[in-house]
């Protein structure tokens, strides 16, 4: 009996030891668990574990039956009879027993195929590619069915614009101060409007050609033509109310009159002048110097 009893304690007493033993393990586990994890991610271990065990499973597609081949050539012979299986085919389009060639980038296009009977048609110009003509478009016609020019090439050669010769009146002043009138020429383009074009330059002032030849406009900074119409022999000029201040007094108010005057009195059907300021009729431009009445030449 003691001896039973001997060998049950240190049974007890060895699972203690164990059991104290896995305790102490896992206390160590749990606070060395950070440290654990870095070096078995580090190492790789796990993959590698995982690897051996799992087992790459193979997964064979059963080919598929080919059919046979069938070359006439060699299989035909004068007492043979066709085969009983029929190879399927896709049946052919009628164009597609002949081959046709691709196309090569460079290579010109070819004209569709016509219909017995019909005339070719005519290429279109606006599929030629940039800075090529259509072929036998250069320059003269080739034939009947010749492509037509491009509608949207220039209808006229640079430089053939039709102008005309309008006269301009501006002033130069000498050295005493005296203001006299110069007529100088200029080329416009001819329109629908000549007078309001003429008058528009006159306001525009003298070009540089002829600021050097000291020729300037004592119509003020910043007028406008608000409109100009002719009724009879006479013209009627709405101005905006720049046209009102000249910093040359009295002989200057009349020296822009005058420009005015004479440039559209170079018309043949104008003789005179009537001045209107933003749309309404003024007594007087400045003191001495009326616009209640149309001027002309003679009222210089």
């Amino acid at each position: 009996m003691a001896a039973r009893k001997k060998q049950r304690k240190s049974a007890r007493a060895g699972c203690l030891l164990w059991l104290a033993a896995f305790l102490l393990l896992l206390v160590l586990f749990l606070v060395k668990f950070s440290d654990i994890k870095a070096a078995v991610q580090k190492t790789g271990f796990l993959d590698a574990v995982s690897h051996a065990v799992e087992k790459p499973v193979e997964t064979k597609t059963p080919a598929q039956p080919q059919p046979p081949s069938i070359n006439p050539a060699q299989n035909a012979t004068p007492n043979s009879t066709p085969a009983t299986t029929p190879v399927p085919v896709a049946p052919a389009s009628p164009t597609s027993a002949i081959p046709t060639p691709a196309p090569s980038p460079n290579a010109p296009a070819l004209p569709a195929a016509q219909e017995p009977g019909l005339a070719p048609a005519a290429p279109n110009p606006g599929q030629a590619k940039e800075g090529q003509t259509p072929e036998g478009s250069a320059g003269t016609s080739s034939g009947p069915n010749s492509a037509a020019p491009s509608a949207t090439g220039p209808s006229a050669p640079l430089g053939t614009e039709k102008t005309r010769s309008a006269v301009l009146y501006f002033v130069r002043i000498d050295d005493s101060g005296a203001i006299s009138s110069q007529k100088v020429k200029r080329l416009l383009p001819i329109s629908d409007s000549p007078i309001q074009d003429t008058l528009d330059q006159l306001i525009k002032g003298p070009s540089q050609s002829e600021l050097r030849t000291n020729l300037i406009s004592l119509i003020p900074s910043g007028t406008k033509v608000r409109g100009i119409s002719v009724r009879g022999s006479t013209a009627i000029v709405d101005l905006s109310d720049a046209f009102l201040y000249n910093r040359y007094g009295k002989e200057g108010y009349v020296a822009q009159l005058r420009q005015v005057v004479y440039t559209l009195t170079e018309f043949a059907n104008i003789s005179d002048v009537r001045f209107l300021i933003e749309g309404k009729p003024r007594d007087y431009i400045t003191e001495g110097v009326s616009l209640d009445s149309p001027w002309s030449r003679g009222s210089f």
